[in-house]
């Protein structure tokens, strides 16, 4: 039987319009991703302090691979592998070889060469549109490490509105803005079945980011070789669909290679993606809302007026 954080802080009262985090299946996994362009554009006090420390790990993250820095790179990886305290994502190790150090210095390997010729990557979402095979869940395990000691304070608040107690203490590590460094830490904590449970502010997930390589391509790319006189037709534009549809031929994945090509060549294109981000994602609704967040999590409609 499926079990909610609901069902352990307010007596199963079911419904996203009554809680300020996501009311995930305690004893199974949610589909759904913690998305850094949502911390970004977000102006709670929570999502402010989250946005610091994410971009204090990766200028950090960035630099270790600017500078070829072999140990401070084990160093950040160290902790960054997958976490189920959230029990968002897929879990239990099928994020397959995200899992270790060794696997995410496999992952990250191409980025010793693009940090080389592409100065204006420093973002996290950088990494899902230039890294192969870097998507949602492992983004969502790597911003869940550097975020930890965030998550446990705010499951800790969201307790105690709740009339809840911890049941235990937890040792983890989570990243240090101030001193640019893993630190470990122990703290008052929530257990279910054993396991950590950190609540997650349900503002900053989504079942799928809207940046992706694709995007990066059509929205930024295609639009600047247009502007160069690229992909025309006489005086007309060729549409898109029709651009997408000639190159599918050149290979499973094409639009990877052209975009790492051209930002290599046009390091402001990645510039100007970084602006012109949070704009598509207003464009698009930002946040799940809490219909959208019930009907994924519970697979039914909350009224209201139940």
């Amino acid at each position: 039987m499926k079990k909610h954080v609901s069902d352990y802080l307010n007596k199963g009262v079911k419904g996203h319009f009554n809680y300020d985090f996501v009311d995930v299946i305690v004893n199974d996994d949610n589909l759904l991703f913690i998305d850094p362009m949502l911390i970004e554009t977000s102006e709670d006090q929570w999502s402010k302090e989250a946005r610091l420390t994410i971009q204090s790990f990766f200028d950090s993250f960035f630099e270790a691979y600017s500078e070829k820095n072999d140990l401070r790179k084990f160093d950040l990886l160290s902790h960054a592998g997958e976490q189920n305290g959230t029990r968002l994502g897929y879990g239990r190790g099928d994020n397959g070889k995200g899992n270790t150090v060794k696997g995410l210095l496999g992952i990250f390997t191409p980025l010793e060469d693009l940090i080389q010729e592409i100065s204006t990557m420093r973002k996290a979402e950088d990494l899902s549109l230039l890294i192969p095979d870097f998507a949602e869940d492992g983004m969502s395990d790597f911003l869940t490490n550097i975020l930890h000691d965030l998550l446990n304070t705010f499951t800790l608040q969201q307790m105690r509105k709740y009339g809840v107690q911890s049941n235990g203490d937890v040792c983890f590590w989570s990243w240090d803005r101030e001193h640019s460094c893993w630190i470990q830490v122990k703290k008052p904590a929530f257990y279910i079945g054993n396991q950590e449970l950190l609540l997650v502010p349900k503002q900053v997930v989504r079942k799928n980011y809207l940046f992706s390589t694709s995007q990066y391509f059509n929205r930024i790319i295609l639009e600047r070789i247009r502007e160069d006189g690229g992909y025309m037709d006489g005086d007309k534009p060729i549409p898109k669909k029709e651009v997408v549809k000639a190159k599918r031929f050149s290979g499973e994945h094409w639009q990877y290679a052209e975009s790492v090509s051209y930002t290599k060549s046009n390091n402001d294109a990645l510039d100007e993606y970084h602006k012109k981000l949070p704009l598509f994602y207003f464009e698009n609704g930002n946040s799940m809302t809490d219909d959208e967040l019930d009907e994924l999590i519970y697979g039914y409609p909350v009224s209201k007026t139940a």
